[in-house]
């Protein structure tokens, strides 16, 4: 298995973010929400959210299982641009 991208990455709590990836075995896709634990602008853990069903939960927790340095490593320089856009949002609806 393999990831075609991660598109979407968005905080979705004040230490959580979240992105939507693509991935591939053979000629079958799925999109995957997965869901990434942060402190500070390091990604403690990495879980798997909604996905469709073309493959199981067993099979997409084990990729992030196998493949969890990699995938900390990819998102490590989005979690700051993320953090920011989120911050100016909440600024924006709470300076009122």
């Amino acid at each position: 298995m393999q990831m075609l991208s991660l598109d979407k990455f968005r905080m979705i709590d004040r230490n959580k973010a979240a992105g939507s990836a693509l991935l591939k075995e053979g000629e079958t896709k799925a999109e995957v929400e997965l869901i990434f634990y942060l402190q500070s602008n390091y990604c403690v853990t990495i879980k798997v959210g909604h996905h469709d069903k073309n493959f199981s939960q067993e099979e997409l927790v084990q990729y992030v299982h196998e493949n969890r340095v990699e995938l900390k490593k990819m998102v490590l320089p989005m979690i700051p641009p993320a953090r920011e856009e989120a911050r100016k949002a909440w600024e924006e609806r709470y300076q009122e």
